[in-house]
């Protein structure tokens, strides 16, 4: 059995790349914890029968994510859970409309880190989007939250597109339980 020899250059790098190794493990595990839409309700206008409630159910589950697909036929709402990443309300509309109908009301829970600036409240979504926060019954609630140092939150209400935005009128908001 030959023996094997290891200069101390040799050494030194695979130190190096140990050493930056772990470094590169921390830094990711330090991102920036964003924003994240949990869960859809969405108001669909031409349900009319199991057939095309399978049909947009098919197109639901093919977003990026998407579990969990319920359509409730009588009622005209299709909901379903966002098991990972970031998933905005613009494909959602798009399955909708792709399937042959018309998205009316967009209902979310979305969890996150709120940001002030000034008076506005928002949560990122994603590095490039946010969710501005306004009005409805429980924002006030939301404020109170912030105001305390409670920025880590779940909020749900009514998602519209305002300009160039989403805006989410609160209906709902409690601290976020630690992970």
């Amino acid at each position: 059995m030959a023996s094997m020899t290891i200069s101390k250059s040799t050494r030194g790098m695979f130190t190096v790349i140990n050493v930056a190794t772990v470094l590169t493990g921390i830094v990711a595990m330090a991102e920036p914890v964003f924003a994240a839409v949990d869960h859809y309700d969405v108001q669909v206008d031409g349900l009319a029968c199991p057939f095309c409630a399978y049909g947009l159910e098919k197109k639901l589950k093919k977003l990026p994510g998407a579990a969990n697909v319920r359509i409730e036929l009588n009622t005209g709402w299709a909901s379903f859970d966002v098991s990972s990443g970031v998933l905005l309300p613009e494909p959602v509309q798009a399955a909708v409309r792709d399937a042959g109908f018309t998205p009316r009301d967009i209902r979310v829970i979305a969890s996150g880190t709120i940001e002030t600036d000034g008076d506005e409240l928002r949560l990122n979504v994603g590095s490039e989007h946010t969710l501005r926060l306004h009005g409805g019954q429980a924002f006030g609630k939301l404020r109170a939250l912030v105001k305390k140092g409670h920025r880590d939150v779940v909020v749900s209400g009514l998602i519209r597109r305002m300009d160039e935005a989403w805006q989410l009128t609160v209906s709902e908001a409690k601290q976020r339980e630690a992970r």
